[in-house]
């Protein structure tokens, strides 16, 4: 591989933090192999009686998972979370960030099972079964140690990885580049900055305090230690005694004088 193309390649680490891999673009090579792998797995699935796309969504549509009921609540949930979002994005007082990102994280998660009602079964079909093939041939084919050698040298290895965090982390990573996607895009979401920022906002809060209270004791401290400065300074009077003086004797001579 040449510096320019090592140098372009998406890294990203194992689970365990240890190693770092790389994603390269792939060849042409590449990509006719995903197509022919998606196209064998496709013919493979109608043959073993997988519904296609079409099918499960006449299923869906029959058994009433989805149709007008199911398209007007999706639309509701999408509209309270836009209304959420953007309720968010205005907002500049630090205190309402955080409840308000708690409600946008929960009407995205709300949105999300929703979804599931028809992401869930059509995940199952022909095409999602092929995607899900090309995808794997993909990645063991541009994911890449850091020398530029592969990290897999078939797909069969890559199936048969023992560290299946690995295998996983990889397949989500290509995913994500392949949709033009960055490693971190779940954090960039509205509640996902705004809870950044109002973690930020307590830590810096938090530091002026304790600077604050620091601040304070050091001025106790020379405070008392102006005082212990004055008082040795300041010039010590002898007690004056308390008891009595005696009265001299008078000579008996003197007396009866």
């Amino acid at each position: 591989m040449t510096e320019k193309e090592i140098g372009s390649r998406r890294e990203f680490e194992d689970p365990d933090g240890k190693t770092t891999y790389y994603i390269a673009a792939p060849t042409a090579e590449d990509i006719r192999g995903a197509d022919w792998h998606y196209s064998k797995t496709y013919t493979k699935s109608m043959m073993d009686g997988i519904n296609t796309s079409s099918e499960m969504m006449d299923h869906l549509m029959r058994r009433g998972i989805i149709g007008p009921e199911f398209d007007k609540r999706q639309a509701e949930l999408t509209n309270a979370l836009t209304a959420k979002a953007i309720e968010l994005q205005k907002c500049e007082d630090i205190d309402e960030k955080q409840g308000l990102a708690i409600e946008v994280a929960a009407a995205r998660e709300k949105l999300f099972n929703w979804n599931q009602r028809l992401n869930g079964p059509m995940a199952n079909t022909c095409e999602q079964i092929s995607d899900d093939a090309r995808l794997e041939f993909l990645t063991c084919r541009i994911v890449q140690n850091a020398d530029g050698t592969r990290a897999w040298d078939t797909m069969e290895d890559y199936l048969k990885e023992e560290n299946q965090g690995l295998a996983l982390r990889a397949r989500f990573e290509v995913m994500l580049f392949l949709q033009g996607l960055q490693s971190d895009f779940l954090e960039q979401t509205p509640e996902a900055v705004a809870l950044r920022e109002v973690e930020d906002e307590a830590r810096k809060r938090a530091e002026d305090a304790m600077a604050e209270l620091e601040k304070e004791m050091e001025k106790e401290m020379n405070q008392e230690i102006e005082k212990e400065i004055q008082a040795e300074k300041k010039p010590k009077n002898k007690k004056k005694s308390t008891r009595p003086r005696k009265k001299k004797a008078v000579s008996k001579k003197k007396a009866s004088e």
